[in-house]
């Protein structure tokens, strides 16, 4: 799809879909490092609204905020210390290698990844919160600071039309080389089909979680990658490495499958148990419902959260 063509059917697809997100919000579950009074907590600490901390008290310290339970318990002045709120930092890293350009249909899992992508970066900023971009394949191709001024939304969307999938996947050298360049506490959404090694996006998902960070995975498919309906004896191709492999897929369909749905299992488990929050999503009809119902649970965090099934 040619770059002008894509870009319209971007915005369309946007126009379109925002009015979903009416009552949704990207939202961090743990504290993060901000710069404006906004509705996200800070880790730094100041006089805000909620009470985060005691220390003792200092002659010229505001009396108002002295912890007069704390002083009923230990008979020693303190002071209650506030988290401040602030807007929240968050970062779209987007997969951008070979193999998210496949697609069975009309759209290739890197296009509705850029769907994804623009419509949490619309949310994201019309809660006055800023938004940045990382394209990564094997490393990191191309980085754009979050801002929270409405027309960032015009520069995330230019850079998303005009990468092209290309490379394999390597998350463990995403991770290394992203620490290096968002060292703030930050929401960090990963869009992939992640198809790496599994163990590679535990350390990743871990590592990311220890430095602060709150990781959020959508787990980009295509419907055939699930269902595999292929009939006809064929020779597949993994696009990243080219390798082949002739194969009658009547023979196959079935291990295929369950290999598929242990594979999903095994990244949904790595995510949690690193303290990520994880959806799959399959590229068909109705994907924008799902992951607006997903959203509308994040920001809720009432009962658990039913995954669709296939």
């Amino acid at each position: 799809m040619m770059g002008e063509d894509r870009k319209k059917r971007l915005w369309s697809f946007l126009r379109q879909a925002v009015s979903q997100l009416a009552k949704t919000e990207v939202t961090g579950r743990r504290a993060v490092d901000g710069y404006l009074t906004g509705h996200h907590r800070s880790q730094q600490r100041g006089f805000s609204i909620e009470p985060a901390d005691v220390r003792p008290y200092y002659p010229g310290d505001d009396p108002r905020y002295l912890d007069w339970r704390v002083y009923g318990r230990l008979d020693r002045l303190f002071v209650r210390q506030f988290e401040q709120e602030s807007t929240m930092r968050c970062y779209l890293l987007v997969d951008g290698s070979a193999s998210m350009g496949y697609g069975s249909g009309n759209d290739t899992k890197w296009e509705v990844s850029s769907f994804l992508s623009a419509l949490l970066a619309y949310q994201t900023l019309r809660q006055g919160d800023a938004v940045g971009l990382v394209v990564f394949s094997n490393r990191i191709r191309s980085l754009i600071p979050p801002r929270r001024i409405f027309s960032h939304l015009r520069v995330l969307i230019e850079e998303l039309v005009h990468q092209i999938p290309s490379g394999d996947t390597s998350l463990v050298r995403l991770t290394e080389e992203l620490v290096a360049m968002v060292p703030r506490r930050s929401l960090l959404v990963l869009i992939s089909d992640l198809l790496d090694d599994p163990d590679a996006l535990g350390k990743a998902a871990r590592f990311l979680i220890s430095r602060g960070h709150d990781l959020l995975v959508f787990q980009v498919l295509d419907p055939f990658e699930v269902s595999f309906p292929f009939q006809v004896p064929s020779v597949f191709q993994d696009v990243e490495t080219k390798a082949t492999v002739p194969t009658d897929p009547g023979l196959v369909a079935d291990a295929y499958r369950r290999r598929v749905r242990q594979f999903l299992q095994i990244c949904r488990e790595k995510c949690l148990s690193a303290g990520a929050d994880y959806f799959p999503l399959v590229a068909q009809n109705g994907w924008t419902e799902a992951v607006t119902r997903f959203l509308v649970w994040r920001a809720k965090r009432r009962g658990t959260f039913n995954l669709p099934g296939w």
